[in-house]
């Protein structure tokens, strides 16, 4: 289990910059007490696609059992709160997450969401076939208000499964975040799929679709970490999806991969602002319907920037009275 505390705060980050929350927010002496209060936050912006996000996580958590063993001592089992919220949605989530090793989480999600017809989202098509490039979507923005093909307003609700599983062996750290995601919006009468910014995909609605993202990144002391993330999607499209007589397939798995720099200012067991961590994300798609080349040129990357924090909402005891 990572237990370097630069590490740990950049794990942090990238959870939420994968849209998760993973990062277990080891403490660095001794096990963690029975009892915690925990929260984390992550501002982010990001270029193709574009968005601006400031997401939460407030936990409460009850240490399953008490152990020194790296491998088993940073257990727990969870609930909290997760809110989100952005120029283009507000979502709100009831979070459940399982940590029986130090190296392997296990959570479940279910959140409410409202888009606000702003930025592009919320758009529906007809089929999993339809075109969903920014041009598209920057052409149906400026549609009169009175045309249907013009993104809109909606709530609906979603479903998201993940597992964790992260080591380290020196200074190289590896973890691989899967998620499987079952949306239920209201769209317009006939269509089917939707375009979800928030993961980037044309979504099945009423259907599943899984991200994962995997990251190594090595140490190099002071505060700095650098590594590789490889993100990669996939919808499981049925015929509810497609438009009656179409032929069915699916043209809409992603992979980019790309170099991962962050840097962590400060860390301290307990400290109620904790971690700060600026992170940088430089991606290329690899395999994207309209990224590397039919509507947007392969080399123009995926870029990210993010700030994240979290901290203690309780008093933490001492790694002795631990």
């Amino acid at each position: 289990m990572p237990r370097h505390p630069h590490c740990l705060a950049v794990l942090t980050a990238l959870a939420f910059l994968a849209t998760s929350n993973a990062s277990a927010q080891t403490l660095q002496e001794g096990p963690p007490p029975q009892h915690r209060l925990v929260y984390r936050n992550l501002m982010v912006a990001r270029l193709n696609p574009l968005g601006l996000l400031d997401e939460a996580r407030i936990n409460y958590r009850y240490r399953l059992y008490r152990s020194e063993s790296p491998v088993l001592r940073d257990n727990f089992v969870s609930v909290g709160l997760a809110p989100a919220l952005s120029p283009a949605f507000g979502r709100l989530g009831v979070v459940v997450e399982l940590q029986p090793l130090s190296i392997l989480q296990l959570w479940g999600m279910y959140e409410f969401i409202g888009n606000f017809g702003t930025f592009r989202q919320l758009q529906s098509f007809p089929s999993a076939l339809s075109n969903f490039s920014d041009t598209e979507l920057d052409s149906l923005d400026r549609l009169p208000s009175e045309d249907t093909r013009r993104p809109y307003s909606n709530m609906g609700s979603q479903v998201t499964l993940g597992a964790t599983l992260q080591f380290k062996v020196g200074p190289v750290v590896a973890r691989s975040l899967f998620r499987m995601v079952r949306p239920d919006m209201s769209l317009r009468d006939g269509n089917r799929v939707f375009y979800d910014i928030y993961y980037d995909v044309l979504a099945p609605n009423q259907g599943w679709y899984f991200v994962n993202d995997a990251d190594v990144l090595y140490q190099t002391g002071r505060g700095l970490t650098i590594g590789l993330r490889w993100a990669s999607s996939h919808a499981f499209y049925g015929p509810s999806h497609f438009s009656p007589g179409e032929l069915q397939g699916n043209p809409n798995t992603t992979h980019r991969v790309g170099p991962v720099v962050a840097y962590t200012f400060a860390e301290r067991d307990g400290a109620q602002f904790n971690s700060p961590t600026v992170l940088l994300m430089v991606n290329w798609w690899l395999a994207h319907r309209y990224r590397t080349g039919a509507d947007s040129s392969a080399f123009f990357p995926y870029l990210a920037l993010g700030f994240s924090f979290s901290g203690d909402l309780m008093p933490v005891p001492s790694s002795a009275e631990r």
